[in-house]
């Protein structure tokens, strides 16, 4: 049956899906041979659609396949019908160093479950508030009148860890980490512990990583808000529960804020605190309670990913272990009876070695691998590392990729090797480690991170010996924007004292 005796419904459904194909022709044309990024290599698919993006996101795996990418195709790729991916340190500056003439994207909307917060929020101008009533709570000066909160989990992570030691249990090093920082995270920023170390049960762990997934899925497509109100009635359980989670976090945190508004003045030295309190120096405003809990929200379990990893760098290599021990014991000296942990002032100026490892282990597995776009607002674009980049173009580079150039490390990329801080240009190299961001946008909980890195670090390598059960030595990480190790950390471990 040809056109002419074809049904009149037949014939629509021609006339429909010859102007579908013809649309797809044309749009797959121009941005194959026409768009101002057309010149720009990179995998087919991520140049039609944010599908490439979005689909690696999914499979914990874009990272990966972002080295992988620039490894194939070169310095610059194209990630996106408009997104423009790096590899190359030169690029660091114009990106994330050049204030306003960088905007953040719509990927950031992604990050929104209560209202946007200081790393979610794209206009300028709220950020900065945000930043000056939060710059004092997150002070170095507050972290320090923490550590009793800090101590207070670490006793318990020494008792877990000699009970284990005189029971010679193998367990999960990654999981005991992860109750650890989580409970951590409860006494400094909820204003309470979650007790996971005690119940080893902790389901709201889970429920920040489905929400990070939610959020860099949301991010990374269009029509986001129609995407969210599909996502339940999609066969996908998977998508389903990144929805439910969120709704769980969300009622977790509003629960914290809410009892601590109802408990009378208090003199808990702690970030909830600080937010209650926080206020613009300059005009006085304070925090209402959404924007305390999107706060809260935005605490994640990278801290606990960085030490797990760390730790399995170390206890595979002897000979790095032994000079942080040695290290740490020549210059701090054994731990006494009645002191739970090395107190976080002067460690990372006195431990020099120890700090390069901690280096290294964030340049070879960054746990932070999200793309950080960045749009070019100039009317007349913006040099990166020797390309001119056109106005309205996405930009980003990722850490996962700097840290693994080979232009920028040596061909060793792979290898752990805290020694290369200690040569010729390794300060260098260090300014071309991001693993807290750079710039205005930098992350606000650095401090905190660090001092639970140097505390936990020093205070267990120096009372324990650990016995890694997997003779494994190359650690692989999953990550939808924040990694973790892929996979258990089986060990053993016995007391030093």
């Amino acid at each position: 049956m040809d056109y002419l005796e074809a049904s009149p419904r037949s014939k629509v459904a021609f006339i429909a899906i010859t102007i579908l194909l013809s649309f797809l022709t044309i749009y797959m044309v121009y941005q194959r041979l026409f768009h101002p990024l057309a010149k720009y290599p990179g995998p087919l698919l991520a140049s039609l659609s944010n599908g490439w993006k979005g689909y690696y996101i999914y499979k914990l795996s874009l990272h990966e396949q972002l080295l992988n990418a620039h490894i194939k195709y070169g310095p610059v790729i194209r990630v996106g019908p408009n997104d423009l991916h790096f590899w190359g340190a030169d690029a660091i500056s114009p990106i994330y160093k050049s204030g306003r003439q960088m905007a953040k994207t719509e990927f950031y909307d992604g990050f929104t479950a209560f209202k946007p917060n200081l790393f979610g929020g794209r206009d300028e101008d709220i950020h900065a508030l945000r930043r000056r009533q939060l710059s004092h709570g997150f002070s170095q000066a507050s972290i320090w009148k923490m550590e009793p909160l800090i101590e207070g989990q670490m006793k318990i992570l020494i008792e877990k860890l000699e009970k284990l030691a005189q029971n010679q249990e193998v367990f999960d090093f990654k999981h005991l980490i992860a109750f650890y920082v989580f409970d951590i995270l409860g006494e400094v920023a909820f204003g309470r512990s979650f007790n996971t170390q005690i119940s080893e049960v902790a389901p709201e762990i889970p429920a920040i990583s489905d929400h990070i997934l939610l959020s860099s899925l949301l991010g990374t497509f269009p029509f986001r808000f129609f995407f969210k109100s599909i996502i339940p009635m999609l066969p996908i359980p998977r998508l389903r529960q990144l929805i439910e989670s969120r709704g769980k976090l969300k009622e977790t945190c509003a629960d914290c804020v809410k009892t601590r508004r109802q408990q009378a003045s208090t003199n808990r030295l702690d970030l909830m605190q600080h937010l209650l309190e926080a206020k613009d120096p300059e005009t006085g405003a304070k925090l209402t309670d959404l924007e305390i809990n999107s706060e809260a929200i935005a605490g994640s379990h990278s801290t606990s990913g960085s030490l797990s990893l760390l730790f399995w760098h170390l206890l595979h290599d002897d000979q790095a272990l032994k000079r942080v021990d040695d290290e740490i014991r020549d210059t701090l000296g054994d731990l006494p009876d009645d002191k739970i942990s090395y107190p976080i002032k002067g460690l990372e100026s006195s431990l020099n070695y120890t700090g390069v490892c901690i280096q290294e282990s964030f340049r070879i597995s960054p746990v932070f691998t999200m793309c950080l776009w960045r749009r070019v607002l100039n009317p007349g674009g913006v040099d990166i590392d020797g390309y001119n980049i056109p106005q309205n173009t996405n930009v980003s580079i990722s850490n996962y990729a700097l840290h693994h150039n080979p232009k920028t490390w040596g061909a060793d990329t792979e290898d752990f090797l805290p020694e290369r801080f200690l040569e010729a240009g390794g300060k260098t190299m260090a300014n071309n480690l991001l693993p807290f961001s750079i710039g205005h946008r930098m992350c606000i909980g650095k401090h905190l991170a660090m001092t639970n890195i140097w505390k936990t670090l020093t205070t267990l390598i120096n009372k324990f010996d650990f016995h890694p059960v997997s003779a494994e030595r190359r650690v692989e990480m999953e990550s939808s924007g924040i990694g973790e190790m892929r996979g258990p950390f089986l060990c053993t471990v016995t007391m030093k004292h």
